[in-house]
C-alpha cells in the first residue's frame, strides 16, 4: 500500500510546530507507525512527491526519511523507493543517555529510569569553558591534589550557590564532594555507625538504601500521605525503642513522589528532631528547581541548622558528568567530614571542580539554571496534560526533573514497566523505592529529563499511553 502524501501534511499540522522541519516529519512518521496508521510495508512517497505537497525542498524530506531511516523506521531501496520497517525506533528515543546498566543506553531506547536534567546549550559551554582553561598559567594545577574539603575560594563560591537555597553558611561548613552520592555516603558516615538505625520516608532514594547497606546502617521507614512525611509517625518511630540515631529525608520535590512539604510539617519535623536528639540529613538535589523555593520551602538546614547535614548537587542543574556535590553542615563536623572524604575518595576531582566553579563565578550557573527551570517546566506541564487525562490514570504529581503517575486496577507498577520496556522504554521498578519490606504502590516514577525536547517527550508519552489502552493482559502477553 501507497502512503497518500497529504497524510503526511495532516500529521505534520497535528503534531508539535516548533523545531526543525526535517526532525518533525521523523517524529509524524513515528507518530504515525505507532498509532498503526502507517503498517510496515507501506511504501512512503518519493522525496519530490512529499517535497512538493509539504512545499520544502527536498533536501528538508530527505533528511527526515534519513533520521526515520536511522532509527530503524523505515527503509530505502535504490529503484523500489521507501517503506515502513515497523516499530523498531521512534524519535523520541534517539541519542538518550544510558543509566549505566547497559539496557538503557542502546539505540533505540528512551531512559526514563534516570532522573537527568534537560541539555541545551550545555556541551557548548564546556568546550569553550575548557578551551579557557586551557591557557590559563595554572592550568598545571589541575593535574595535582585538592585540600580534602575543597579550597576556600571554591567553597566560598559553593557558599554564594547555597544562598540562591536560602541557606547562610561559612566556608567552615562546606565540603565539596565527587556528586550528590558522594556527599550523602559522607553525611551518613559522619552521623552514623554500623548498625544504627536511620529513619527514612517510606518511599525514598535507592542511593540512600545501597550507601546505608554499604556502611552497615539499618533503615526504618516513616509513614507518609499525599503530604508528604508524615510527623507522627516520626513520632511514633522515635519512641519505638528502635533508637534510631538520624532521618534522611527530601522534604523538597521529593523522589520518587514528587511532594514538597508544607512549611508546618517542615516545622514539625524540626520539633521532633529536637526533642529526641535527632539528627537530619536533608537531600536538596532537587531544590534549586522549585520556583522560589527559598522562600516557600525553606530547608530544614534555616530551621535547624544545629543538628541537619545538607547534601545537594549541580547534577540534576548542570549536569551529572561534572561530579560536583555539596555537604554543608554544622562548624564542629568540618574536620570529620575532611577525614571522611580523604579516606573515601581522597579529595575532589580538581578538573571537574574547576570547571563548576567557572560557571558558579561567570554567572553560567544561573543562566544553565533558569534555563532548566523553563525546559522542565514545560516537559510537566506537557506531562501532566497527557497523562491526568487518561483513564487508567487516576493522578499525577509533577516536580523538578520527574512525575509520578498513580494507576488505576487492574494495573500494577510492575506491569507498567514490562509494559514501557516492549514499547522502547526503560522505566525504573518501583520497588527499588521502598524503604522496607512493604506493599508495593500502584505507581511508577517517569524522568522526563532525557527526551531530547518537548515534542520527543510527548511522542514517547503518547506511546505509552496507547500501550496502556491495549490493558495489562496485552503487556504481558497473555491472551484472555
Amino acid at each position: 500500500m501507497s502512503a497518500d502524501p497529504s497524510l503526511f501534511k495532516e500529521l505534520l499540522e497535528q503534531g508539535e510546530q516548533s523545531g526543525p522541519v526535517y526532525r518533525r516529519l521523523a517524529d509524524a512518521i513515528a507518530s504515525a507507525v505507532t498509532t498503526g496508521t502507517l503498517a510496515a510495508g507501506d511504501r512512503l512517497p518519493t522525496h519530490r512527491e512529499l517535497a512538493r505537497e509539504l512545499g520544502i525542498a527536498v533536501p528538508t524530506v530527505s533528511r527526515g526519511y534519513r533520521e526515520a531511516e536511522q532509527l530503524g523506521l523505515i527503509s530505502s531501496t535504490v529503484g523500489r523507493g521507501t517503506f515502513v520497517s515497523g516499530t523498531s525506533g521512534i524519535p523520541h528515543l534517539r541519542d538518550t543517555p544510558g543509566d549505566g546498566r547497559g539496557e538503557a543506553g542502546e539505540p533505540g531506547r528512551l531512559d526514563m529510569a534516570v532522573n537527568a536534567p534537560a541539555r541545551g546549550m550545555h556541551e557548548e559551554l564546556l568546550r569553550r569553558t575548557l578551551a579557557a582553561m586551557a591557557t590559563t598559567a595554572d592550568a598545571g594545577a589541575l593535574l595535582g591534589y585538592e585540600s580534602d574539603i575543597g579550597s576556600h575560594p571554591h567553597r566560598e563560591s559553593a557558599c554564594r550557590w547555597l544562598a540562591l537555597r536560602g541557606l547562610d553558611v561559612e566556608p567552615g561548613q562546606v565540603a565539596i564532594c565527587p556528586g550528590g552520592q558522594g556527599a550523602l555516603l559522607v553525611a551518613l558516615a559522619a552521623t552514623l555507625r554500623s548498625g544504627e538505625v536511620l529513619l527514612t520516608e517510606s518511599l525514598t532514594y535507592p542511593g540512600v538504601k545501597s550507601a546505608a547497606q554499604l556502611l552497615g546502617i539499618r533503615l526504618s521507614a516513616v509513614a507518609m500521605d499525599e503530604e508528604g512525611l508524615i510527623p507522627e509517625a516520626l513520632e511514633e518511630a522515635c519512641t519505638s525503642g528502635t533508637a534510631p540515631r538520624a532521618l534522611y529525608c527530601m522534604p523538597t520535590a521529593h523522589n520518587p513522589t514528587a511532594i514538597t512539604l508544607s512549611a508546618q510539617r517542615r516545622q514539625a519535623i524540626v520539633d521532633i528532631a529536637r526533642r529526641h536528639d535527632l539528627q537530619i540529613i536533608e537531600d536538596d538535589v532537587f531544590g534549586l528547581l522549585v520556583p522560589d523555593a527559598g522562600t516557600t520551602a525553606v530547608p530544614l538546614a534555616a530551621l535547624a541548622p544545629e543538628r541537619t547535614l545538607f547534601v545537594t548537587s549541580l547534577s540534576k542543574t548542570l549536569a551529572p558528568g561534572l561530579r560536583c556535590g555539596f555537604l554543608a553542615g554544622p562548624p564542629e563536623l568540618a574536620d570529620r567530614l575532611g577525614a571522611l572524604i580523604r579516606a573515601t575518595v581522597f579529595n575532589p576531582s580538581p578538573l571537574s571542580t574547576a570547571v563548576v566553579m567557572r560557571w558558579l563565578d561567570d554567572g553560567t550557573a544561573e543562566r544553565l539554571l533558569d534555563w532548566q527551570r523553563t525546559e522542565m517546566a514545560r516537559r510537566r506541564e506537557a506531562a501532566e496534560q497527557l497523562l491526568g487525562a487518561h483513564r487508567e490514570i487516576s493522578s499525577v504529581r509533577t516536580a523538578a526533573l520527574h512525575a509520578w503517575v498513580e494507576l488505576r486496577e487492574p494495573w500494577s507498577a510492575s506491569e507498567v514497566v514490562t509494559l514501557a520496556d516492549s514499547l522502547g522504554i526503560t522505566i525504573s521498578p518501583t520497588l527499588y523505592f521502598g524503604a522496607a519490606d512493604q506493599a508495593t504502590p500502584r505507581a511508577v516514577r517517569l524522568c522526563l529529563g532525557n527526551a531530547v525536547d518537548v515534542p520527543a517527550l510527548t511522542t514517547a508519552l503518547r506511546t505509552l499511553l496507547g500501550g496502556l489502552d491495549r490493558g495489562p493482559t496485552w503487556a504481558s502477553g497473555t491472551l484472555v
